[in-house]
């Protein structure tokens, strides 16, 4: 390639990265529309881990390398997605806080009580608060609940200790629904402080 053609890709680079919306809103069609350009400047000699082909004449061309990240993570991600079993993607991406993957992978008419619109819009804003709080990622804590015998999931921020907790329905190893518990029957781990726990749905309180 020549220099010109690495200058036009790293501008054009800029307006891909900018443009959040079309990735967050399809990912397997951005995936499509752009794998031409990923292809371009991506080097994966043999099994050895890909990377970006972003420097040429003592030039960094870093926006070229910030859309091969992208591309690359997207492209893991609904590897996780397609390949794990339903309820662990699920909760991967809670770990994560990434809502665009979750998206993805929920598909029924109903979560939590709420209708799926209704629930992705709370859930973006419950996300919003776990990360005010400043925890960027959560750890899990799991155990079974004694009233429904359900697998019951504590996805515990990373810096302060908030916390969501979630029941995940399952059904032909699919998760069906996702639900907040608010009878407490299954046993809290000590480490949390209850008055941290965030709530998805914003017309249940504490217990």
């Amino acid at each position: 390639m020549e220099k010109k053609e690495y200058e036009m890709s790293d501008l054009l680079c800029i307006s891909i990265i900018q443009k959040e919306d079309e990735r967050m809103n399809d990912p397997r069609a951005w995936l499509n529309k752009y794998k031409g350009l990923y292809i371009r400047f991506n080097i994966q000699p043999g099994k050895l881990p890909a990377i970006a082909n972003c420097n040429f004449e003592g030039v960094r061309y870093e926006n070229i390398a910030v859309f091969h990240k992208i591309y690359q993570k997207l492209q893991n991600e609904l590897t996780i997605v397609d390949t794990w079993k339903h309820a662990d993607a699920i909760a991967y991406f809670f770990e994560e806080l990434n809502l665009s993957m979750l998206v993805e992978c929920l598909k029924q008419e109903y979560y939590n009580g709420m209708d799926y619109t209704d629930f992705i819009y709370q859930l973006a804003v419950a996300f919003t608060e776990m990360e005010f709080r400043g925890n960027l990622k959560t750890r899990t804590i799991s155990c079974t609940c004694k009233q429904c015998c359900r697998q019951q999931y504590f996805f515990i921020g990373e810096k302060d200790g908030s916390y969501f907790d979630l029941t995940l329905f399952l059904e032909n190893e699919k998760v069906i629904d996702i639900y907040e518990c608010e009878e407490a029957k299954c046993m809290v781990p000590e480490e949390l402080n209850l008055e941290k726990r965030i709530w998805i749905d914003p017309n249940k309180t504490p217990f």
